[in-house]
């Protein structure tokens, strides 16, 4: 009878030498073998190097801000007409003239006055809306209500300018004696802009709430209005205050509302009727050349740096509010708060007999007729919106007009060459942006560990996402038109694009890749393949539906924004431009000049060229929607 030691010796003896990993041969070296590991090929590891490379640009774009923000701003300070101390609180800001003055707390005031303002109407709306989606809304409202909102987080901020200036300040004129240019007509419409971004967010934390808190709040006796204020929206709170502090960042950035509305007069006042400038509409006014060259143009990067500094903190906030919402509030926590709240109501309402139960149904049924209402008015906003613009530009729509070539004269203007920019500046930006973007979301999600620098990683890109459009064009001033020679050129115009949309193609990309079940990966490790190899050929082809999906909400996002290419867009150019070197004008620079033109005429044609663009944006989301119900459709998970 042979021992257990001899039959190891007997199946080792056995063994082919060729063949050291066959059943039963113990293995040679001193370290377990892991059969499903298997090592990148030469060329694997050149690719597994570029995607890291491609996933290190956010922090070199986060370098590159950095740097030339603070360049900028050194050599502002160190500028003898400028004192550092009088800078941050000084009340005077006049940057041209004679005797120059460089406070900065006048545009901080029209800041916080706009976007202050518009978070007080936008956040309860939001908020309202939301809460009618999640708890009170039936599957068809829910399904036309959703399309509205995207709709509204769609439009270009242009479109928005556009309105205010035109729309909504002459009634404010007539109706409250407001000025030509007053902050209240900008903090109506960011309002709304803001709006989108609320709903969402607080939408997804409402609907992230447990169904055992609903029926354990209704099976104590609570009507279904009473179950939404005091148990769901308590419980949703840190998502719904998340959502307030992005959507206070997004408005502290906003450019071209506050441009064409609300004024260029830095003035320390919180009067909404009066016209005020922010730090935004300055910066956009040393872009478009309304500011005599020297210190002043420089005080724009000091500008910049402040507000970058200011977003950075808001969406640093709002970032730990949702880390607190996936770590620290477990579901169990949420709960217990919650079932407090619910004991706490109750025990008031046993002590309060007064309050029938008509009462109570009665007050929920005004209740939810208010949030409704919230949802209503985000529907008519748009409607109106659209009406006003349909209304205004289309009878300058004509085959004239879209083939024909700018003119200084409104009746000989045309937009073919506008167009034709548009067009190249959005396949350029594609051409840098989703390559760059899908790597480095293949990297993140694919490829890396979870170490402090994929970390690190994933909260530069979190902080690029939140950085102010005008802060790119800053940017692209100093690194592609001044430090690379571009000029002012299709090509730093794209590149600048690019690194704006860079952190929206990460993202997307990061959740196609996260919806790919695991088992997929899994499987095909498990026949040998590499790492490399299970995302080249498994992976990425069943998450390029959702790709392209974000890829096209992305560029519809570049084509329409204004602020990051006015520092390099020609004020006027006959003809498109036929290299990457040439000047270029887009539909939204267009718009722009049009709606700021003293003549009426070209107002009508900054309304028919809002509808060209319109019809574009639409158009990719349109294509946009379609991949995704094709990719569900033939989903087999």
């Amino acid at each position: 009878m042979s021992t257990e030691k001899e039959e190891k010796e007997g199946n080792a003896a056995n063994c082919p030498k060729s063949n050291s990993r066959a059943a039963n041969c113990p293995s040679t070296n001193s370290k377990a073998v892991n059969d499903f590991k298997v090592k990148l090929r030469p060329g694997e590891k050149i690719i597994t190097l570029l995607i890291f490379i491609a996933a290190s640009m956010a922090v070199i774009i986060s370098a590159a801000i950095i740097y030339t923000l603070a360049e900028g701003s050194f050599s502002f300070f160190t500028s003898p007409e400028v004192d550092i101390f009088q800078f941050l609180t000084g009340t005077r800001w006049v940057p041209s003239g004679g005797n120059p003055s460089f406070g900065i707390l006048p545009l901080v005031a029209g800041t916080a006055l706009i976007a202050g303002g518009s978070l007080l109407i936008g956040a309860p709306l939001g908020i309202g809306a939301a809460l009618y989606l999640s708890e009170f809304a039936s599957p068809r409202v829910q399904a036309i209500a959703k399309p509205v909102i995207e709709i509204l987080a769609g439009i270009p901020s242009i479109v928005y300018g556009f309105f205010a200036l035109l729309i909504i300040s002459p009634f404010l004129r007539d109706a409250f004696g407001a000025s030509y240019f007053n902050a209240g007509s900008a903090i109506i419409v960011m309002s709304v802009m803001i709006l989108p971004i609320v709903v969402s967010i607080s939408d997804d934390a409402m609907r992230a709430v447990p169904k055992s808190m609903r029926e354990a709040s209704k099976a104590m006796g609570a009507t279904k209005w009473e179950t939404a204020t005091k148990v769901v929206l308590p419980a949703a709170s840190s998502g719904v205050t998340a959502s307030i502090l992005l959507g206070l960042a997004r408005a502290i950035g906003e450019t071209m509302v506050v441009t064409l509305a609300a004024g260029s007069v830095a003035a320390l006042t919180l009067n909404p009727l009066g016209e005020v400038q922010t730090m935004t509409s300055y910066i956009a006014q040393v872009a478009t050349g309304d500011i005599p060259p020297g210190v002043a143009v420089q005080a724009a990067f000091a500008v910049g740096l402040m507000l970058f500094t200011i977003t950075f903190i808001v969406n640093m906030i709002a970032a730990r509010v949702v880390k607190g919402i996936q770590n620290g509030n477990s579901i169990e926590g949420i709960l217990s708060k919650s079932l407090k709240f619910i004991k706490k109501v109750f025990q008031r309402t046993v002590n309060r007999p007064k309050i029938t139960l008509e009462k109570r149904y009665l007050k929920g049924k005004i209740g939810m007729t208010c949030m409704g209402l919230c949802l209503l008015l985000a529907a008519g906003f748009l409607a109106y919106l659209l009406a006003s613009v349909f209304t205004q530009g289309i009878g300058g729509l004509s085959m004239d007009f879209l083939s024909g070539f700018p003119s200084f004269r409104p009746g000989a203007a045309g937009i073919w060459p506008v167009i034709l920019g548009s067009v190249y500046l959005m396949l350029l930006t594609m051409l840098f942006a989703v390559p760059t973007g899908v790597a480095a979301a293949v990297y993140l999600t694919e490829l890396a560990r979870e170490t402090k620098h994929t970390i690190f990683l994933r909260r530069i890109i979190q902080n690029l996402a939140g950085v102010p459009s005008i802060v790119f064009g800053l940017v692209g001033l100093a690194i592609f038109v001044r430090f690379f020679n571009f000029g002012p050129s299709l090509l730093a115009g794209s590149l600048t694009l690019a690194i704006m949309v860079l952190p929206i193609i990460i993202v997307v990309t990061e959740e196609a890749l996260k919806s790919v079940p695991q088992s997929f990966r899994e499987a095909a490790r498990g026949l040998g393949a590499t790492r490399w190899q299970t995302v080249s050929h498994h992976v990425l082809p069943n998450a390029i539906p959702g790709i392209m999906t974000g890829a096209v909400l992305a560029l519809s996002r570049a084509i329409g924004e204004t602020a990051p290419i006015l520092f390099m867009g020609a004020v006027f150019a006959r003809v498109a431009p036929s290299s990457v070197f040439d000047s270029f004008l887009a539909l939204p620079m267009t718009i722009f000049y049009w709606t700021r033109h003293p003549n009426v005429e070209f107002h009508e044609l900054a309304a028919a060229t809002i509808i060209v663009l319109l019809f574009i944006l639409l158009s990719m989301n349109a294509i946009a929607i379609i991949i995704r119900q094709r990719a569900q459709a033939k989903r087999e998970w």
